[in-house]
C-alpha cells in the first residue's frame, strides 16, 4: 500500500510527521512525503513543495486568500488554491495516485479531497491542533483566518476515512462540532523512547522552554518570572520569527533578569531529549483563554518527561491532569510571571528529586512505542479492505 504523507511544514524538522513516516515505512508500506524542507531522514520518497515565500509574502498571501471567507464563505476553496504550494500538492497527489493520503492539519484537506474525488484514495486526517481555535486569543487571527479555517475543516473533514488527533479533549470536540460518525482516535504526540540517566542536581535551578518561539505560549511571562526567582536560570531553545525573538531578548535585558536567560537555536530531533536533560524543570504555561490551550498535549511535555525533568504547566488543562496522574510536577494558577514563579518555588530539592525519578518512569509509558500501535492498526485496517466508492460531496467535486 502506498501512503502519501502531506504536510505544509518543513518535514525534516516536524517530529510528529517524521514519526508517522518512519512508523509506516517500518510497517512495510511505501511512503512518499510531500512538503517543505529537505529529504526526511527516513525510508521514503520525497516531493519538495515550492516555498510559500518570505514572511511578509506569507502574511500578504494569508490576507488575500483567507480573509474573504469572513464575508464570502464560497470563496474559501478557490482562494485556497491560489497559493502555489497548495496547487503543487494537489498536482503531486494526482500524479502519484497513492492508496492513502495522510493529511497533516486542515490546510491539506482540500488537496487530499481532490485526490479522493479523482481516484478513490483514502484519507487519514491528522489534526495536530484544535485548528479552529488554535489562535483564538489573537484578534487579528480571528478576523483574518478563523472563518477560512472553519470553512476548510467543515467542508472536508467528512471526506476523511479516519480522523486522528493528539488529545481526548480535541477528539470529543471534533466529533461534536462536525457530527462525526465516530470519535477520532487519539494518537498522542509522544517522542520515541530514549533512555536518559538523571543527572545530579547542582547549581542554580535550571528552567527550560523548548520548541517554536511564538506568541500565545507565555514565554514572556516565563522570562519575567525570573524577577521573582533570583536563584534560577532559563534556557529558551528553539527558532522563531526574528522580530519576536528580538522582543524576548529585549525583555531578558531587564536588570533583575539580565544574564540569566540563554537563547539557543533548535537542535536536531535526535538531540532534543538529551539536550533537555541538561535542565531541571521544563516549563509550558499556556494561557487559558482558548479551548485549544485547555486541550493541548504538546510534544515538548513528553520530551521533558523523557529527559527526566519536573514540569510546570497551567492549572485547568489536560496537561495538568497528566501531571497530577503521574506526580511529575506542579501547576501554576495562571499564566502570569507571579503565578509561574510561585509554582516553581513549590518544587524544593526533595520534591525535584522525586518528580524527576517519576518522570523517567512515566516516559516509558508516554512514548511513541505505545502510541504507534494505534496508528498502524488504522493503516492495517485500511490495507485489508478495498477503497470505497468516491464521495458525492459537492464540496469535493467542486475542487477536482
Amino acid at each position: 500500500m502506498h501512503v502519501a504523507v502531506l504536510s505544509f511544514t518543513s518535514i525534516d524538522s516536524d517530529h510528529r510527521v517524521l514519526r508517522t513516516i518512519a512508523t509506516l515505512a517500518d510497517r512495510g508500506y511505501k511512503v512518499t512525503a510531500i512538503g517543505f524542507g529537505e529529504q526526511p531522514p527516513a525510508h521514503c520518497d520525497f516531493i519538495q513543495l515550492p516555498s510559500p515565500g518570505s514572511r511578509p509574502a506569507q502574511r500578504a498571501a494569508i490576507l488575500l486568500t483567507q480573509a474573504p471567507a469572513g464575508l464570502i464563505p464560497a470563496s474559501t476553496v478557490p482562494l485556497h488554491f491560489l497559493r502555489r504550494h497548495h496547487r503543487a500538492a494537489r498536482q503531486a497527489l494526482l500524479a502519484l495516485r497513492p492508496d492513502v493520503v495522510h493529511a497533516n492539519d486542515c490546510q491539506t484537506l482540500p488537496s487530499a479531497a481532490a485526490a479522493k474525488h479523482a481516484f478513490r484514495t483514502r484519507i487519514v486526517y491528522d489534526s495536530h491542533e484544535f485548528a479552529t481555535e488554535e489562535h483564538a486569543d489573537n484578534m487579528r487571527w480571528r478576523l483574518v483566518a478563523q472563518r477560512h479555517i472553519q470553512e476548510i475543516e467543515r467542508r472536508f473533514i467528512g471526506a476523511a476515512d479516519k480522523v486522528i488527533t493528539v488529545s481526548a479533549g480535541i477528539a470529543e470536540d471534533l466529533r461534536a462540532l462536525y457530527g462525526l460518525p465516530e470519535t477520532p482516535t487519539v494518537v498522542r504526540n509522544t517522542p520515541t523512547y530514549q533512555a536518559i540517566t538523571s543527572r545530579e542536581i547542582s547549581g542554580p535551578r535550571h528552567l527550560l522552554f523548548h520548541g517554536i518561539m511564538k506568541g500565545g505560549r507565555s514565554i514572556e511571562a516565563t522570562i519575567s518570572a525570573l524577577r521573582h526567582l533570583p536563584d534560577a536560570v532559563l534556557t529558551l531553545r528553539g527558532d522563531g520569527a526574528p522580530a519576536y525573538l528580538a522582543k524576548l531578548r529585549s525583555l531578558a535585558k531587564d536588570p533583575a533578569i539580565k544574564g540569566r536567560v540563554t537563547f539557543e537555536a533548535a537542535v536536531p530531533a535526535a538531540d532534543v531529549v538529551p539536550r533537555a536533560a541538561e535542565a531541571h524543570i521544563g516549563i509550558f504555561c499556556a494561557p487559558l483563554e482558548t479551548r485549544h490551550n485547555r486541550f493541548a498535549l504538546p510534544n515538548k511535555i513528553f520530551e521533558y518527561l523523557m529527559a527526566g525533568l519536573a514540569v510546570v504547566v497551567t492549572a485547568g488543562t489536560d496537561l495538568a491532569d497528566l501531571v497530577a496522574r503521574y506526580g511529575v510536577g506542579v501547576t501554576a494558577t495562571a499564566a502570569t510571571p507571579e503565578a509561574i514563579a510561585a509554582a516553581i518555588e513549590r518544587i524544593g530539592i526533595e520534591e525535584l528529586q522525586l518528580m524527576r525519578g517519576r518522570a523517567l518512569t512515566a516516559a516509558r509509558e508516554l512514548s511513541w512505542e505505545r502510541e504507534r500501535d494505534k496508528l498502524t492498526s488504522i493503516y492495517d485496517a485500511l490495507a485489508a479492505c478495498a477503497a470505497p466508492p468516491p464521495p458525492r460531496s459537492h464540496d469535493i467535486q467542486s475542487i477536482a
